[in-house]
């Protein structure tokens, strides 16, 4: 734990505490055994997900999918007739 600790300070120290994705857009991040048990534990809902990574640095991702492909039918313009006019 101290040397988790240590890495934590010496990254917001450091000029370069930028976002990481790997971090942010994986379900998990580590050693490959690290990955693929977790993608395990979650059974069926692994199902899709991916594994990627060389040389002990693993992601399990999910694949993307833009908003707007689910979306598109549900964001037609308003017209007058979508108006109720209070009094």
């Amino acid at each position: 734990m101290e040397s988790h600790w240590q890495w934590d300070e010496e990254n917001l120290k450091s000029e370069s505490n930028n976002r990481d994705s790997k971090w942010t857009e994986s379900i998990a991040v580590g050693d490959k055994r690290f990955v693929l048990d977790t993608k395990t534990k979650q059974g069926a809902k692994a199902v899709g997900r991916k594994v990627t990574g060389e040389k002990g640095n693993y992601e399990l991702k999910e694949s993307q999918v833009p908003y707007s492909l689910l979306f598109t039918p549900e964001k037609c313009a308003l017209s007058a007739e979508n108006s109720y006019f209070w009094n």
